[in-house]
This record gives structure tokens, sequence and C-alpha cells, in this order.
């Protein structure tokens, strides 16, 4: 899929498509940029031609905007961002309904009181229950996950991620997860996707959260080059048997676009 990004970019190029200038926003390892036969450095506040190709080394993340358009790689490899920008364009469309279904396990508010996303419920406050509990051991991270809940309610998603981050700061164990999901979860509603992509990678993938955290991880991959992650990601989330309904639907859709992407 790589290599057909990069051919397709040459292609269009040799037909004298419009490009337009995009800046570098984000970068984060080795972030180069195709000039002839060489390859150059790019840094932050660097303008690069959307035609152009770039490579990203191991570790690396990189993310190119401007007023109208973003495009974020979380992964290594060679891509054009011509093509990437074409596939943002229905993948943006994707992500606004996985982003919404999976506000149930963020905001209780928005819940229906029906279980989703591999049994995580928005409704389980206080319920006593030993699956999950949105209360936790901390009351200072309970606190700070409340008003963080109370803020992702209200659509201000900066300040949930910020609350957030702060509750994981202060809890332990399954309740820390929590908070790191919706923190993510908050940075991907306020398109601060790299920084979503970073807290994911660093949750476990074990526990109460996992399942959230591989559906929502595989929808920013989706969106930022990373198939192979994706596959891997929904496989084992489908393996688990806790997915249903509709949870198991957009798992089994991203899961057929990770492979489709390769």
């Amino acid at each position: 899929m790589k290599k057909i990004m990069i051919a397709m970019a040459l292609f269009m190029a040799g037909f004298g498509v419009w490009a337009f200038p995009l800046t570098a926003t984000w970068v984060e390892g080795k972030v180069e940029k195709q000039k002839g036969s060489a390859w150059v450095a790019i840094s932050v506040g660097d303008t690069v031609d959307s035609a152009s190709v770039v490579r990203l080394g191991k570790s690396s993340m990189a993310e190119f905007s401007d007023k109208s358009r973003k495009i974020v790689i979380s992964t290594a490899g060679v891509f054009s961002l011509d093509a990437l920008t074409k596939a943002n364009a229905d993948s943006n469309k994707k992500r606004s309904g996985t982003l919404e279904k999976l506000a149930q396990v963020v905001d209780p508010k928005a819940a229906s009181g029906q279980a989703v996303v591999g049994g995580v419920r928005g409704d389980l406050i206080g319920s006593g229950t030993d699956q999950m509990s949105w209360a936790g051991e901390d009351d200072d991270a309970s606190g700070l996950i409340a008003q963080a809940q109370s803020f992702a309610h209200d659509e201000k998603y900066g300040e949930a991620a910020v609350a957030f981050t702060k509750a994981a700061e202060a809890a332990q164990g399954d309740q820390r997860e929590q908070a790191l999901y919706g923190q993510a979860w908050s940075f991907a509603q306020s398109g601060s996707t790299l920084k979503a992509i970073k807290t994911l990678r660093s949750m476990s993938a074990q526990g109460s959260w996992s399942i959230p955290r591989a559906l929502l991880l595989a929808r920013l991959d989706l969106e930022s080059g990373a198939p192979d992650e994706a596959e891997s990601l929904l496989n084992a989330a489908i393996a688990t048997g806790t997915l249903a309904g509709g949870d198991l639907d957009m798992a089994n859709s991203m899961l057929e676009e990770a492979k489709a992407a390769k």
C-alpha cells in the first residue's frame, strides 16, 4: 500500500497536479523528505509541499498541517503526503462515529445504560460491580475524573484532557488506566491525534480498559499510516470474545480497513 501511495504521488506530480504548502507542526525522531535522490531532514516549522514523499525512522512521528487540514503519521515508513490527504477525507467521517461510540465509556451521561465496548459501561458509577468502577481508591483522582467527565459532556475537550491528565498522575491501577483512556479520548476529540496515540500506546494491553483502548488506537492508527498495529490490536480484541453487536461490527469493519491499507 505504501509503495502504491508513492507511485500515485509521482504519477500525479508528473502531470502537474496542483499542490499546496504544509507546515511541519510535530516532528519526533527521524523525519525526512525526498529531494531528488536524497533525503533531507525536516524540522518543526519547515514548509513541505503536499506532493512530497516523506520518510520516518523507527519510533518517529510527524504532523503536517495548514488552516484546513492535518496529516498525521505515527509509524516508521515511506509515505506520500498527497495520498494520506486523500485517505484522511474518508477516514475523518469514520473517526467521528468511533469517538461518539467510545464516548460512552468516558462520559457516563452519554451512556444509554446498555453494555458497550467489551462490557465497560458508563452507568457503572457507584454500582459496586467488581468488573469496573468509575469511582476508585483515590478520592483526589476520583474527583478529577468526575470533573473531566463533566468537561467531556460539555464538549470542553481541552479542559477534559487536562483534568484526566491530573487524574492519571494521582491514580493507581485500573483507575489510572481509566484516566489515561479518558485523556486519550479527549485529545482525539480536540484534534491532538499524536498526543492521543502516545497516551494509548503507554497504556496496558490488559485489563478493563484494554478493549476501548484497542478500538480507539486502531481508529487513530488507520488515520496515521499504521495499519499493521491496527490489525494486531483488532485481532486481539475480537479474539477475547467480549465484543458483540455494534462494537463487534465496528471492530470487524476497521479490521477490513486495516487489511486493505497494507
